[in-house]
């Protein structure tokens, strides 16, 4: 919810607290009050390089999702800082990309989703389909 920035390098996602300071003060403009700090990192578990990543922000949601080039997909729990579940062999090549269900939580003017759409994620990699996938049985 525009708090935290999430990154990835080689096989860690990181997470970073962040806060920008839209106050400007003509005498005292040189004191900047934004500020950049680190929160917590997660690691594959496989140890693989992540390929692609996933985390909502339209709505509070603690779940991120890493795609990495051993094919795998796993699932973090941002609350508890670890991994809560891995999908070994998600797709026959890496996945390049994880879509996860970003319409707004509690419906909209036009539209309305059942609380369980929130459970689903799509994966695609090169020369494959997409496959839809559902975090309660990872399948």
């Amino acid at each position: 919810m525009d708090k935290f920035l999430l990154l990835s390098s080689g096989p860690s996602l990181q997470l970073f607290m962040y806060h920008l300071d839209t106050l400007t003060d003509d005498i005292k403009r040189y004191k900047n009050k934004s500020f950049c700090r680190f929160a917590e990192k997660f690691l594959m578990t496989s140890g693989t390089e992540i390929t692609s990543f996933s985390a909502v922000n339209e709505f509070y949601s603690y779940i991120a999702l890493c795609s990495g080039c051993d094919h795998s997909v796993e699932v973090f729990d941002l609350n508890v800082a670890r991994s809560i579940a891995v999908i070994p062999d998600a797709h026959s090549r890496a996945a390049h990309q994880i879509i996860q269900n970003k319409a707004r939580k509690f419906g909209s003017s036009f539209s309305t989703q059942q609380s369980e759409a929130y459970n689903l994620f799509l994966t695609t990699a090169v020369t494959e389909g997409i496959k839809l996938w559902d975090l309660r049985t990872l399948r």
